[in-house]
């Protein structure tokens, strides 16, 4: 469809943006009362790539499409949209129940982060577990007895194509931070917003494809490795070809390693890796810290099978989990989320990236929640608690409704359920 070929160019650059679709219950292929039921999120692109997948694959299944305010299924889990409550209530809103004659739900696994499946089991009669991470491994786990995945399964990957698409993403994102300074130097620079527009694509496309072979660590070593070399390059060629005055040539290498170095920083903002701290992307000192309790741990196995870089790994004499690879975490807290023995231990909250297209969003989120002078604080959203998302009734009202822009719940810190 020409929209749908509207919505994916879009995408190449707006990701920064929400993109809803009506969540509710899909029906893929001819499914019956024993075909498999997948949760994903509302957010468009994803919807229909998993249609296109099962459907590619043969495989007739129920969809439920959950409620997450139109944000990607690792986003939206990482900020609190795609949580056990979000789940339950589609389970119930969908009636999906009415339709199969099991109880067997699968979940995509990156909703660990926020999705607490011993939470579902309780507070449902439904038996969640999570798949593989890429749908295109779907079809294959589901003819082995979706039991468990393999390890090539759970881990995420960055990719060259998803490396590029990430890149036009990060130029777009940080030109609405850059685009109106950059306009008002071109008052007094001629030229200025042009060559810096091109220059922002080209070097965040750079940091991004590139990001594996240049020196030093992820964030601003690497930005700036990738702003000395394109700068050493452009002084090259102004002076033997372009014919630039010297004092032209020196300003616009500073400019260019300034912008790399910025959008180096801001890459981990727009990558599956190197969510970081202002320590780990400044300085690239690992801050991020895990561990786990041994005295605690039950050897469930569910650390592992969430965790999208695998951290984790199993003493065989103990049958226990220990951290193994502690630069690989991404501060994701899957782990932490889905430990029924509280074994894991950590210096972090949640997966909340401090870069600055995540520290704006987050920062923009918290004003729009913040309580008028006079409101309650418990009802923060400052709806009626008898018909507002606080009610005892929030989970099911939210997911009644079909429109896509209609949030899952407000922004609110009582309503997302985050500490204030």
């Amino acid at each position: 469809m020409i929209w749908d070929r509207l919505k994916d160019l879009w995408l190449l650059f707006g990701r920064m943006f929400p993109l809803p679709t009506a969540p509710g219950l899909r029906e893929v292929g001819r499914p019956d009362r024993t075909s498999p039921v997948l949760v994903t999120c509302n957010f468009d692109l994803t919807v229909r790539k998993v249609i296109r997948a099962l459907s590619r694959d043969g495989i007739d299944a129920w969809l439920l499409v959950a409620p997450t305010r139109g944000i990607n299924v690792w986003c939206a889990a990482g900020g609190g949209h795609f949580t056990a409550d979000t789940v339950v209530s589609i389970l119930k809103t969908s009636g999906i129940a009415d339709r199969v004659d099991h109880r067997r739900l699968i979940l995509p696994q990156l909703s660990g982060a926020g999705v607490n499946i011993w939470s579902i089991k309780e507070r449902t009669e439904w038996k969640p577990r999570f798949g593989p991470l890429r749908i295109e491994d779907l079809a294959a786990w589901l003819r082995r007895g979706a039991r468990m995945t393999e390890p090539s399964e759970r881990r995420v990957e960055f990719g060259l194509k998803d490396r590029f698409v990430m890149g036009t993403n990060l130029a777009f994102a940080s030109l609405v931070f850059f685009i109106l300074p950059i306009s008002l130097a071109s008052i007094w620079i001629p030229g200025l917003w042009w060559r810096s527009i091109l220059l922002v694509f080209l070097l965040a496309v750079l940091n991004s494809v590139l990001v594996f072979l240049l020196p030093g660590k992820p964030g601003v070593q690497r930005g700036l490795a990738l702003g000395i070399l394109v700068a050493a390059v452009f002084a090259i060629l102004s002076q033997t070809w372009l014919a630039m005055p010297a004092l032209s040539t020196v300003a616009w290498a500073a400019w260019i390693v300034f912008l790399a170095t910025y959008l180096g920083y801001d890459l981990p903002s727009w990558s599956p890796l190197w969510r970081a701290d202002v320590k780990e992307l400044v300085l690239g000192k690992r801050h991020t810290e895990i561990a786990v309790d041994e005295d605690k741990c039950i050897g469930c196995h569910l650390c592992d099978l969430v965790c999208p870089v695998d951290v984790f790994e199993r003493r065989p004499q103990t049958r226990k989990y220990v951290v193994a690879r502690m630069d690989a975490c991404q501060a994701c807290g899957a782990c932490v989320e889905n430990c029924p023995a509280d074994a894991i231990i950590t210096n972090f909250r949640a997966g909340l990236c401090s870069c600055p297209t995540c520290t704006v969003i987050q920062g923009y989120g918290a004003l729009k929640a913040r309580p008028a002078d006079g409101d309650d604080p418990a009802r923060a959203c400052g709806q009626p608690e008898a018909d507002g998302c606080c009610s005892p009734d929030a989970g099911q009202s939210e997911a009644l409704s079909n429109s896509d822009t209609s949030p899952p719940a407000c922004g609110c810190k009582s309503c997302s359920g985050d500490p204030p």
